[in-house]
C-alpha cells in the first residue's frame, strides 16, 4: 500500500529544461567527478528532506503536465503528483552553490512560513505550499494568455503571493549559473583557481 503520508519538505532539482544554449543535457555534465544530477542530489540529501525528486522526464524525472512552462511548470506538476507542504528548489546548473546556502533558504522560510530566495536570483528557493499557490499555478496554466503566448507565471508572481524573504548571499559565486558551454568553461576554471587557493 503506498505511503500517503504528507511530506513536509520535498526537494526539488529542476533539470527539465532541454539544455539548447548548452548543447549537450545539463544534468550530465561532470564536475568534480560527479554528475551535475549527482552533485546536486548529494546537496540536498544534506537538507534533511524526506524525499528528493527530478523535474524533467529527460533525466528519469517527474514529466511536466504542461508542454513549454518553464520550470513553473515542472514545479506545479510535482506538487500536484507529491502534495509537500513545502517546497526546496535547485536548479540543475549552480555548480558553486553549497548546502549551507540551501539549508539557509529551508530554516528562515520554514519559520517564517514564507517564501525565500537569495538576492538578484530566484532559485535555488524554499516555497512553502499551500491552495492559494496551486490553484494560482492552475489557473495559469490553463488560462487563455498561456494557450496563447506560453507565457506562464513568474517567480515573481509567487513570491509576491508568499512574501517572500530576500535573503543576502555571503558569496555571489554560488549563484553563479551556467546555461552556455562558455559558461560551463568559465566554472571549470573557477573551480581550477579555488582548488589553487584551498577554497575547495
Amino acid at each position: 500500500m503506498m505511503n500517503t503520508a504528507p511530506i513536509d519538505c520535498l526537494g526539488i532539482i529542476l533539470a527539465g529544461g532541454q539544455s539548447s544554449r548548452m548543447g549537450e543535457n545539463k544534468a550530465q555534465l561532470t564536475f568534480n567527478d560527479s554528475t551535475m544530477l549527482e552533485h546536486c542530489q548529494q546537496l540536498l540529501k544534506h537538507c534533511h528532506l524526506q524525499r528528493v525528486v527530478i523535474s524533467g522526464e529527460n533525466n528519469g524525472g517527474v514529466a511536466d503536465l504542461v508542454n513549454e512552462g518553464g520550470p513553473l511548470a515542472g514545479i506545479y506538476s510535482i506538487i500536484k503528483k507529491y502534495n509537500p507542504k513545502s517546497i526546496l528548489v535547485l536548479p540543475i546548473d549552480m555548480p558553486f552553490i553549497h548546502h549551507k546556502h540551501l539549508l539557509e533558504l529551508k530554516l528562515k522560510g520554514s519559520l517564517s512560513a514564507r517564501s525565500a530566495h537569495y538576492n538578484d536570483s530566484s532559485l535555488p528557493a524554499f516555497i512553502p505550499v499551500n491552495a492559494f499557490l496551486t490553484d494560482f499555478l492552475q489557473q495559469q496554466f490553463t488560462s487563455d494568455n498561456f494557450v496563447a503566448t506560453n507565457r506562464g507565471p513568474s517567480f515573481k508572481q509567487v513570491f509576491k503571493m508568499t512574501n517572500a524573504l530576500t535573503l543576502t548571499i555571503d558569496n555571489k559565486q554560488a549563484l553563479f549559473n551556467t546555461n552556455t558551454p562558455e559558461q560551463w568553461q568559465q566554472a571549470i576554471k573557477l573551480t581550477q583557481q579555488n582548488f589553487k587557493k584551498g577554497n575547495l
